[in-house]
């Protein structure tokens, strides 16, 4: 069976474009909720439960949904190490997830969008508006 001549054909993986899951991807889904739990368990009061799903949920938007490929990752993720250490080191979890909210959100969908627009766009919809004739 050939595979198809798509300029959209993640030839890497050998997957078509658009949304992907697979059992390494649930079990993690898995891991980073027990983890949640356990943190919530540890400390109800501090709202780090929150941290292990929201940095799961971001890469689980980056590499299954949108699709936005390794080289635009770390603008992402290299901030948010860098607050996240430096918050948790200083305990200020609210100044935490006020960087996240104005600075970090942001920055994630405008990482998202300018991969839409920008190309090549592997994610999900990606067959609407960038199919080949």
């Amino acid at each position: 069976m050939s595979r198809p001549t798509s300029r959209l054909f993640d030839r890497r993986r050998g997957q078509p474009p658009g949304f992907r899951i697979d059992s390494v991807d649930i079990g993690f889904i898995m891991l980073l909720a027990m983890l949640a739990a356990a943190l919530w368990m540890l400390m109800p009061y501090q709202g780090l439960q929150w941290l292990p799903l929201y940095l799961g949920s971001t890469f689980f938007l980056f590499c299954n949904v949108f699709r936005i490929g390794n080289r635009l990752e770390p603008l992402w993720y290299v901030p948010f190490t860098l607050v996240s250490v430096y918050c948790l080191y200083t305990l200020q979890i609210s100044l935490f997830w006020q960087i996240v909210v104005w600075f970090l959100e942001p920055l994630k969908w405008a990482l998202i969008v300018y991969r839409i627009i920008r190309g090549p766009y592997l994610g999900v919809f990606s067959r609407l508006g960038n199919a080949d004739p």
